[in-house]
């Protein structure tokens, strides 16, 4: 997907429907989205990513049991949507934090000075960038992190989709040694 094409349903992908994953409660006003549910660039292609478990030390505070590890790859996206009516624990009238929870390996490559772009369109909005850069290079290894991804404030009425997407894909070059666990979205505090 080029910078300039706008997130639709239909260039996000059939396997991201609302139906088939669900938002989850965890905590108070805290919902998560795991990794397997969101659209991922070559996330079927075992060359470039790969299912795995996530060790049952680390699930102290991470929802689910498996993420997706990325091998390698040049063009880096992960693609989901917010489906409002269809989500438990989000308020009317609210600001909230979107956040990729990512784990760093020690053999993590490709991620200096790369920009990582965050992306979000709101119910019938155009879609935003959000974030220019992040440098993923310079986050601690073999830990979990939560990276900020995006804000939004949910409307009057929750109805609606938003679609959002963080993006490595300026910089193509091999890059890999990631764990995707999911995304957070919490309210601002």
């Amino acid at each position: 997907m080029s910078q300039q094409e706008e997130l639709t349903l239909e260039n996000l992908g059939s396997h991201v429907q609302p139906h088939e994953y669900t938002w989850d409660s965890f905590g108070e006003s805290i919902i998560s989205f795991p990794a397997k549910g969101l659209k991922i660039a070559w996330g079927d292609d075992q060359t470039y990513w790969k299912e795995v478990q996530i060790p049952k030390e680390d699930r102290k505070w991470l929802k689910y049991e498996d993420g997706m590890e990325l091998l390698q790859v040049c063009l880096f996206e992960a693609k989901g949507i917010l489906d409002l009516e269809k989500t438990q624990g989000l308020s009317p009238n609210k600001t909230y934090e979107l956040y990729y929870v990512i784990k760093f390996k020690d053999e993590a490559f490709g991620w200096q000075d790369l920009p990582v772009s965050f992306k979000i369109a709101p119910p019938g909005g155009q879609n935003k960038k959000i974030k220019i850069s992040d440098n993923f290079g310079a986050y601690e290894k073999n830990k979990w992190h939560k990276v900020f991804g995006c804000e939004f404030t949910v409307g009057s009425n929750l109805h609606g989709k938003y679609k959002f997407g963080m993006y490595g894909i300026e910089a193509l070059y091999w890059k890999g040694g990631i764990i995707l666990h999911g995304v957070l979205i919490q309210p601002k505090d």
